[in-house]
């Protein structure tokens, strides 16, 4: 799963007073579309963006950040052409070789396989505005392997998922900073941040997944057992994949 940055908007004031309004609710929208995406309610998400992006009066700061959620959400959905489509549109918004041009330019490279390209964008963009959340999200995603087994540096992908946890602390963010503990070998933080996810997402079948993971890797099996059971009860088709774990980590 790709560790994504998702933008919340705060309201941009225009002189007339219609397109006020029309930017308010387009936000709420795009608030809705976030929510919905939290949840890993996919297409409830495009459709709210969708909904917030259609009223041609809208800013050009307003479009492009919601043209970078709908991407990122057809990226989780493997629309891999439809992501392009649309961050293509949210870079052109920008102007080139600002911080929100080089992130938007860089989910193109990574979605085209050309990560070594993307990363040094982000590395660029990271040093424009290293307290953002696009670019220091991303360049965590791509040291824990997301995009190239040939990048995993969990250590090095540490510092940039703790950032974009504390700039924001959603589902998304909070499950790439759990598997980062757990690449690491730290179980007690992993532990902490997926029972917490667990507990406010108890449908995603993959935080169970990753709680069982842990306890099997810290040495408590039954306990394992309870996590991997839940998965399997509400998908039996997990059954291998668990399986082939124990197997590996045996």
């Amino acid at each position: 799963m790709k560790k994504t940055a998702f933008i919340i908007l705060t309201v941009i004031l225009i002189v007339a007073c219609g397109e006020i309004v029309t930017e308010s609710k387009a936000i709420i929208k795009n608030q809705e579309g976030l929510e919905f995406l939290d949840k890993a309610e996919y297409s409830s998400a495009i459709k709210s963006f969708k909904q917030a992006i259609e009223n041609p009066k809208l800013s050009i700061e307003t479009k492009a950040v919601i043209y970078r959620n709908i991407a990122q959400t057809y990226y989780e959905m493997m629309e891999i052409d439809s992501s392009l489509i649309y961050s293509k549109l949210a870079a052109e918004c920008y102007p080139k070789d600002s911080y929100e041009y080089l992130t938007n330019i860089s989910d193109i490279k990574i979605s085209s396989g050309e990560t070594e390209e993307a990363e040094k964008l982000l590395l660029k963009a990271v040093k424009m505005k290293p307290n953002e959340l696009a670019a220091n999200n991303t360049l965590g995603a791509i040291y824990l392997g997301e995009f190239g087994i040939e990048f995993f540096d969990p250590e090095k992908a540490l510092p940039y998922n703790l950032k974009a946890f504390e700039i924001n602390n959603d589902r998304i963010t909070e499950d790439v900073l759990g598997r980062n503990y757990l690449e690491l070998g730290n179980y007690a933080k992993a532990r902490s941040h997926y029972m917490k996810l667990h507990k406010e997402y108890p449908d995603i079948e993959v935080l169970a997944y990753q709680l069982g993971v842990i306890e099997y890797l810290d040495g408590d099996s039954e306990k394992a057992e309870i996590y991997f059971n839940k998965v399997i009860a509400k998908n039996p088709d997990h059954k291998f994949a668990i399986d082939a774990f124990k197997e590996t980590n045996e």
